[in-house]
């Protein structure tokens, strides 16, 4: 399901792209600029000025992990991301970025310089509370999403369960439709959590100011 969703994102960014126009001619290019430019302005927004070259990055994550909440409500398909490989994969692949992107800002020492913390003496405490602070945002991220959406399709399952026991007059009743609308909220919502937190990672690993701090 991950790989049908990134196939079909391909697609449709091949196609929407193809025929560009410096005045849009097409709902389809008017929609992906509307899209792009409100992620640039939602990422800028979190890490500053510099954050427009991480767009492409949080928007992915985003569009990404968005398709993939909203497949479950579909008959017969599974969102992926009530897999937890799935969460987790994803998780690790923001804790590369956002440490990478530290080191590369600010240098590996002031970056390391913060992990050990200060005042320098306190080292051999403050290393070790700092590593389990990192690595605990990634585990955070991944059961956050996995939860939601895990549980957001148990209960659709059960709701459908019901509906077709429940029958009167050979028509059934669709007790899941309300908490399938609801789904479409927690889907959007999940996936810009986890975009937003992803964001905030990497302003915190790029400002010099915080590693100083």
């Amino acid at each position: 399901m991950a790989c049908i969703v990134i196939v079909a994102l391909s697609l449709f960014a091949i196609l929407s792209t193809r025929r560009l126009a410096k005045i849009p001619t097409s709902h389809t290019q008017s929609l992906v600029e509307l899209i792009v430019s409100s992620l640039d302005k939602f990422v800028i927004d979190i890490i500053g000025p510099t954050g427009g070259k991480y767009t492409s990055f949080i928007g992915t994550l985003f569009i990404y992990i968005l398709c993939m909440n909203l497949l479950g409500l579909i008959p017969l398909l599974k969102s992926p991301t009530s897999s937890l490989a799935i969460t987790v994969s994803l998780a690790i692949v923001v804790f590369v970025v956002y440490n990478a992107a530290g080191i590369m800002e600010t240098g590996f020492g002031p970056w390391f310089k913060h992990l050990l913390g200060e005042p320098i003496w306190l080292a051999p405490l403050m290393f070790p509370i700092h590593v389990i602070g990192e690595l605990a945002r990634p585990m955070s991220l991944s059961i956050r999403l996995f939860c939601n959406i895990f549980g957001d399709e148990t209960v659709v399952a059960v709701l459908t369960g019901m509906s077709l026991v429940v029958i009167k007059n050979f028509i059934s009743i669709p007790f899941q439709l309300p908490m399938m609308l609801f789904g479409i909220f927690v889907a959007f919502v999940q996936a810009l959590v986890f975009s937003m937190l992803s964001a905030i990672y990497i302003s915190i690993a790029v400002s010099a100011a915080h590693a100083e701090h």
